[in-house]
This record gives C-alpha cells, structure tokens and sequence, in this order.
C-alpha cells in the first residue's frame, strides 16, 4: 500500500504540493520517503526564504522540517536509513556537519552531500531529501 501526505509541519503552502506536482511524504509500506526540504515557507511564486545567506540556519530549518514530517509518520531520526544533502556551497555545508552528527547521534544514516551549481531559489542553498523505515514492530503496525 502506498500513501501521499503533505503534512502541517511550518514549512510551504498545500498549494505548493499542487502546483509542482509531488508529496512531501510516501509511505510504501513500511518504507517513508521525505521529499526534498528547502529552506522556505509560503506559497510559489513568493516563497520566503529562510536564513538568507546562512548555510547553518538553512541547514537547521530543513533538519527541523524534517523530524516534524518524521514525526507526522510516527518515526523519529532513529528510522533514518539514508539522507542526500545538495548544497551550493559544500565548504560552508561541511562547516554544518557538527548539526548532523549531533541529530543523527548513534544512528547515522547512509548520507550522500552533493555540490549544485544552483537550487529552485537563488538564495537556496540547502535542500534535504531523506528516506526512512517504521521502525514500529510488525505486530504493532
């Protein structure tokens, strides 16, 4: 079974979900993928951008986003098994890798952090995808 939702979490309007055509979050069975996470509330064309400027702020934004969008499922970054990170600026993303390691803790997933010309907004700087398992035992679920 698979389920698309766009949860309440402080991040952009259901608005921008129509309009660009994708879930913030399916479930196929037991695995939840995390659509990419930008630095940005509001709605498209006129996006508020987070943390202009600062790697770090974008960086916690779209950690925090995420855990709440974790959170919508029942999961916590404990279920994380893998995270892809593209950044403009991987010297200042590799500055932020303490924010990582200190989220992710004894549980590190499988990361990939990938360096871009440019993202969706020309202040974007950070953008986070994620996928995770439900960690919930079976005769639980």
């Amino acid at each position: 079974m698979i389920t698309r939702t766009n949860p309440e979490v402080g991040y952009v309007d259901e608005s921008t979900f129509t309009m660009l055509g994708f879930s913030q979050v399916v479930r196929a069975d037991r695995t939840v993928y995390y659509s990419g996470i930008a630095p940005f509330v509001g709605a498209p064309p006129d996006f508020t951008v987070v943390g202009t400027g600062s790697m770090e702020e974008q960086v916690v934004f779209c950690m925090d986003v995420l855990e709440r969008c974790m959170a919508s499922e029942g999961q916590s970054l404990d279920g994380l098994v893998a995270v892809t990170v593209y950044a403009t600026d991987m010297p200042a993303l590799m500055a932020t890798a303490e924010i990582f390691a200190k989220r992710f803790g004894a549980a590190p997933p499988a990361s990939t952090w990938v360096g871009v010309t440019e993202l969706a907004h020309p202040d974007q700087l950070v953008e986070i995808t994620a996928t995770g398992v439900d960690l919930t035992p079976k005769d639980e679920a």
